[in-house]
């Protein structure tokens, strides 16, 4: 591979830095990143194959390879998880809220402004006046002191965070990947388009999919533009809405018709992809079990976080003889006389020095920044084992969303323990760790987990991948922050920016506030549903593991718990019923001939979706969104 590849691929994010930043915080259309398989990455492959093959035709020695194509998606996908609405989008307002919004009234300064250092947040009320009102530029003195070293220091943050996240992933990948042969459908659609780009092209199932799909969002996006236009009711269509009790408790009832996650659930095993309807259903029942008994709360929130937690460590227990055989090569240098690590990005040894390093330099950085070293070590304790569980969920199911929504490590030790063995100071720390912890759903480590099935399937070399990944985490940041400034400037967070930013803010120091003005104590029953979802996907996965009839898997559980799949459980349902049908009627043989026609859709509505939101960009103004 090229060294050129680099060069390139900067380039590349930051245009999609760019794009993303427009499409989710100004325009607020389609939004690119929120889903597991980010709309502009994909969409940035899908421009990279057909231009290779153009180049491949007229100046074949500056046509890029297979593996090189591949290393360019991948680092948009990487920047996409910096830049995207739920990281960048969520950082902004933790850092810039709390003192152009302090007022007489909240008293924010006095309650908790005092805990924030400023080498972490803006407190300059002059210097932030143009990024929220906007009509101003980022490059006056005053701007560009204020904005220095918060935007330095959460850079330091994020590029060591997302690098023990990448060595984690690179400590699992051979126990995912060769010992339980997870399939990672999240990669079908990148390794198929990049394999042999002739064939695929010429596959009339594919375009079957793809025109179909694609029709339907350009008369949504006419529609959007002409309301005398009818609209198709693919985003959702409500069904029916109860007003009796205990039916009530189970809220209305929409199907939506998502054509990607039709597309992008085929290749879910069926087990898993009934389990997801299934339990999204049931939970709903649950609802209204609960009121009929006369319980006040469901404790879904409470439960998902436990079953989150339970997941991620469940893979480590059952891959345990090779995670222990791992730490004896580690510490000997070798397992009779053999390396294991062969082949990897880096040595195991390399990565584990790297993960206990990382996580030691950010207990460092958050000490000085004011939390107590026993928060830090909770906080962690419950983060890593959550993200492990959604990297695993990517995987085994590769859902097209993973929403874990109010579920982060700060809510889940408040609930346990309350707000007054923490104190102001270690409540705004965590208040800052928020962003990174709202809903995971563009969450690092499952995309670096896939880059390097990539790697593997892609014929890329890992270490490559691995320099790829890094380099865009570091660049990308920086790119990321400039151009979120750079714009707001102009436009004004408060002014015509139609996102989330002023929103977000109010959402996460509104709860800081909460905590600190009106302490609470410890809530045991918040902590018994929590301990319950945590039992119960244990249980699951001991009845998967020992019965192979069992149709129930946990993921299913974990990912509809909470706020998990609202919208997306009846075009699941749909994906599950035609590849079933399909595998009925017509053997494997005939699931595999249709797979084109399911990329198709994937690919046909990704693409019209994103054509969209670059009309938007360019003739500064909304338009149609095929997601969310």
């Amino acid at each position: 591979m090229r060294w050129q590849v680099f060069p390139v691929g900067v380039v590349l994010i930051a245009l999609n830095s760019w794009w993303v930043m427009l499409g989710s915080e100004v325009w607020h259309s389609t939004q690119l990143t929120i889903a597991s398989l980010f709309f502009n990455a994909v969409f940035a492959l899908f421009l990279l194959v057909i231009g290779g093959g153009a180049l491949r035709r007229i100046a074949p020695r500056l046509a890029p390879t297979r593996a090189e194509i591949l290393v360019l998606y991948v680092m948009v996908v990487i920047l996409t998880t910096i830049s995207g609405h739920t990281m960048m989008g969520y950082l902004l307002p933790a850092m810039e809220h709390v003192y152009w919004f302090a007022s007489p009234e909240n008293d924010w300064p006095a309650l908790f402004g005092h805990h924030l250092p400023g080498w972490l947040v803006v407190k300059d009320r002059d210097a932030l006046r143009g990024y929220f009102e906007g009509d101003a530029s980022l490059y006056t003195p005053r701007a560009m002191r204020a904005w220095a070293a918060p935007a330095l220091a959460w850079t330091g943050i994020i590029v060591v965070l997302w690098t023990v996240l990448m060595l984690t992933a690179v400590l699992l990948r051979r126990q995912w990947t060769e010992h339980e042969k997870l399939t990672y459908p999240i990669t079908q659609l990148p390794l198929a388009l990049t394999a042999d780009p002739v064939r695929f092209f010429k596959n009339r199932w594919m375009w079957l999919g793809f025109v179909f799909v694609a029709s339907l969002d350009v008369w949504n996006g006419v529609a959007f533009l002409q309301p005398l236009v009818p609209t198709l009711p693919i985003k959702g269509l409500h069904v029916a809405t109860f007003t009796t009790t205990p039916w009530r408790a189970m809220g209305g009832i929409s199907v939506a018709f998502y054509p990607f996650v039709v597309g992008l659930m085929y290749f879910t095993p069926l087990d898993l992809s009934f389990s997801v309807w299934f339990f999204y259903i049931l939970g709903r029942l649950w609802r209204v079990f609960v009121v009929a008994v006369g319980g006040q709360r469901h404790y879904g929130f409470e439960q998902s976080i436990g079953a989150w937690v339970a997941f991620g460590l469940i893979p480590l227990w059952l891959g345990r003889r090779w995670f222990i055989e791992m730490g004896r090569y580690i510490v000997t240098g070798g397992v009779g006389g053999r390396r294991i690590d062969t082949g990897e990005a880096v040595s195991y040894r390399v990565a584990l020095i790297g993960v206990v390093s990382g996580v030691a330099i950010l207990g460092v950085v958050w000490i000085a920044a004011g939390m107590s070293w026993w928060v830090f070590a909770l906080y962690f304790a419950i983060y890593f084992p959550m993200v492990i569980g959604i990297a695993r969920s990517r995987a085994e199911v590769g859902p097209p969303v993973h929403q874990v929504i109010l579920t982060d490590p700060g809510r889940t030790l408040v609930a346990g323990m309350g707000t007054g063995v923490f104190g102001g100071r270690n409540l705004s720390m965590m208040t800052l760790l928020y962003p990174m912890t709202r809903c995971f759903r563009a969450h690092p480590m499952p995309s670096q987990l896939e880059a390097l099935r990539i790697a593997e399937r892609g014929g890329v070399r890992p270490r490559a991948m691995v320099i790829g990944m890094t380099l865009t985490t570091v660049v990308g940041t920086l790119i990321t922050f400039w151009i979120y400034l750079h714009v707001l400037y102009g436009m004004g967070a408060d002014n015509r920016a139609r996102g989330w930013l002023v929103y977000m803010g109010n959402e996460t120091y509104s709860r800081l506030q909460s905590w600190v003005a009106y302490p609470r104590p410890a809530r045991p029953l918040e902590v018994i549903g929590m301990a319950g979802g945590f039992g119960i996907t244990v249980l699951l996965m001991i009845l998967k593991s020992r019965f192979l009839w069992f149709p129930f898997h946990p993921a299913g559980y974990v990912l509809t718990t909470g706020g998990g799949f609202i919208g997306l459980w009846f075009a699941t349902f749909i994906s599950w019923a035609l590849k079933l049908l399909i595998l009925r009627m017509g053997g494997v043989r005939t699931y595999r001939n249709a797979a084109p026609l399911f990329l198709g859709i994937l690919l046909g509505d990704y693409t019209v979706g994103c054509v969209w939101s670059l009309i938007g960009l360019l003739w500064d103004m909304p338009t149609y969104g095929v997601w969310h």
